[in-house]
């Protein structure tokens, strides 16, 4: 592969055909480009495996705290105030992340799962008749 030909290369999460089959770009990556910057758009990609586990085991290089989103909605340093604790690292994420998942046992899961499931087929309803 010669330089050219990566430099061609462009990794777009929104792109349909991305979307539509990701792999052949994944394998793209893993090949090619482990560490790939998209500058057009903003942000860097790791696709290998041993690389993103180091990365999420990483907390003082790699930070959640401009967001996990490439919506610019979402990113920037008040990503918390759209993505919650998703946007943030611990002890912050840490604390926040056991005070939900004690409201969100299986058990309790289980026991909202009716009105969910009306909740949802209402919308469904709603969308089926436009």
């Amino acid at each position: 592969m010669t330089a050219d030909a990566t430099q061609a290369f462009v990794f777009d999460p929104y792109d349909y055909v991305t979307q539509e089959d990701p792999y052949p770009s994944y394998a793209w990556l893993r090949a090619h480009a482990p560490l790939y910057e998209n500058a057009e758009q903003g942000f860097w990609a790791l696709s290998r495996h041993a690389d993103v586990v180091a990365a999420f085991r990483d907390e003082a290089t790699y930070s959640n705290a401009m967001g996990v989103s490439l919506d610019a909605n979402a990113w920037g340093p008040n990503a918390h105030s759209v993505m919650s604790f998703l946007a943030m690292d611990p002890p912050d994420q840490t604390r926040l992340r056991s005070l939900v998942s004690q409201g969100f046992t299986p058990r309790r899961v289980r026991e909202l799962q009716p009105r969910i499931r009306s909740i949802a087929d209402g919308y469904l309803d709603e969308a089926l008749q436009t």
